[in-house]
């Protein structure tokens, strides 16, 4: 993980950038995140996934998840805007309905409780948009029926948040597996952290775990957290990949 500069922290959000069979907004995001730091913008905390409604009614792709990054060492926030949106315009899926909400980093409780409903039911485009102009987020759709603005909103508050979904887009994470010691772990990846599922208390350095081959730590307080099980007399990864 990169160390936190003195400088305010921004999240972004986006959402609807796929269709069916093709693309993937978690996929965009991380090459988004890429593009600002080799575009001297700013650069990212890293790349988190989260999971909204998915029930009738919902437009979807494969599953219905908006993804975030927060980024840091940001001198001109109205140009990491532009710049994100001719890149997400441009990137998107022909077809899809994108949409851009980027804020800095503060859990507004509204916002929050917006997300929240957005999990486990129906919100819409007049409230998303209301509720980013009453606190100050920059909220765009960028094409098709626009509705990537609600998981865009959604997924910036839950990053805000601070824990919610889990990073997709993190240094070291698709490169680990199998068993390493906890400080290997935090040593070759940006995980701050692993953690006993069952007590949530730290993993001494030397403690080995088996990563398996999917590395997606816990949005935690906001830091990349890995969470481990006990498996007979060795630790897991928690968070195995799914089937």
């Amino acid at each position: 993980m990169l160390p936190r500069s003195g400088s305010p922290d921004w999240v972004i959000g986006i959402d609807d950038t796929d269709m069916p069979h093709e693309g993937g907004t978690g996929q965009l995001a991380r090459r988004l995140a890429d593009a600002i730091a080799g575009s001297g913008l700013g650069r990212s905390r890293g790349v988190s996934r989260h999971q909204l409604f998915e029930g009738a009614g919902v437009p979807k792709t494969s599953r219905n998840s908006a993804a975030a990054l927060v980024c840091d060492e940001i001198a001109a926030p109205a140009r990491l805007f532009d710049a994100v949106t001719d890149f997400v315009k441009e990137e998107s899926v022909a077809g899809s309905d994108p949409g851009v909400a980027m804020a800095q980093l503060t859990p507004a409780n509204a916002l929050v409780e917006f997300a929240r409903a957005a999990q486990v039911g129906l919100v819409t485009q007049p409230e998303a948009h209301r509720l980013a102009e009453d606190n100050g987020v920059r909220l765009v759709g960028l094409g098709g029926t626009k509705d990537g603005v609600i998981g865009a909103l959604a997924a910036l508050a839950l990053r805000c948040e601070g824990n919610d979904g889990r990073f997709v887009g993190l240094g070291g994470i698709r490169d680990v597996g199998g068993v390493l010691t906890v400080a290997e772990i935090l040593d070759r990846t940006g995980i701050i952290d692993v953690v006993d599922a069952s007590s949530s208390r730290s993993l001494r350095a030397e403690s080995t775990v088996d990563l398996g081959d999917w590395v997606r730590p816990r949005v935690t307080g906001g830091m990349p957290v890995l969470v481990a099980r006990r498996e007979g007399e060795r630790w897991v990864n928690a968070d195995a990949r799914p089937n």
